[in-house]
């Protein structure tokens, strides 16, 4: 079975019921590199505290949409990934 390469969003996740946005410290990839599921890609900063912002998924970075020092919403996308993992979604999509 082939797998098909699909675009995923990395979108910054809600750390605790009180965050609504977070200041994207620094990247730890840019684009053009792999990643897999569970590095960290980012440091980023709450209003409460510096943490590390884990890749959800395995692939090649193809997007950095944030720049470092901006702060982002929660839900806001942070970069793509092109990955050839099954997306649950991934064919509602296309």
């Amino acid at each position: 079975r082939l797998l098909k390469m699909s675009k995923e969003k990395i979108i910054l996740p809600a750390m605790s019921d009180q965050m609504t946005e977070a200041e994207l410290l620094k990247w730890n990839i840019e684009e053009g590199s792999d990643v897999n599921k569970g590095d960290v890609i980012a440091e980023i900063s709450t209003d409460k505290v510096d943490m590390d912002l884990d890749s959800p998924f395995t692939g090649k970075v193809t997007k950095l949409l944030v720049e470092e020092g901006s702060v982002v919403n929660v839900g806001e996308v942070l970069a793509e990934v092109e990955t050839e993992e099954d997306s649950l979604l991934g064919s509602i999509f296309d």
